[in-house]
């Protein structure tokens, strides 16, 4: 045999041996991914045993949230006729103020500044320094008078 014929022979050996080396790579390669999607496929399986006890808290929470925005609602209508319930209590105490006023002979409800409960003279029956006849139908302490402020 030939030297050239002993390099071919040589070169084809060298081939041959790092086309091996590298089918047993790729090989392995394989076999690691492989082991690895499995353990993957594990992880994910034992998560999933979790999933339905993730799930009812998630519709748990979501109910109680249902409960409390319900609640709120309810609450902001309490509110609401609460605040209608003052509105109408306080229109009915000016209506009877006014009605006060205008039995009085005393106070002007003819005038631009009158403003119910107030007597002539522009101060307030709830100013602590107005003075009120003891027969005046505006006291409050309840000594003679109908009305309360």
């Amino acid at each position: 045999m030939s030297t050239t014929a002993w390099i071919i022979l040589v070169v084809v050996v060298v081939i041959a041996l790092v086309a091996i080396a590298a089918f047993v790579a790729a090989q392995q390669r394989k076999r690691k991914q492989v082991a690895q999607a499995e353990q993957l496929r594990e992880e994910a399986h034992q998560h999933a045993s979790e999933l339905p006890e993730t799930q009812v808290r998630a519709k748990e929470a979501e109910a109680e949230a249902e409960r409390a925005q319900l609640e709120a609602e309810r609450a902001q209508q309490q509110a609401r006729e609460a605040q209608v319930a003052a509105t109408q209590q306080q229109a009915v105490h000016e209506d009877r103020l006014r009605t006060a006023d205008q039995v009085d002979p005393r106070v002007d409800t003819a005038s631009d500044d009158y403003a119910p409960g107030t007597t002539q003279t522009g101060a307030r029956t709830d100013d602590p320094d107005t003075v009120l006849d003891a027969d005046d139908p505006r006291r409050t302490d309840g000594t003679g008078g109908t009305h309360r402020a």
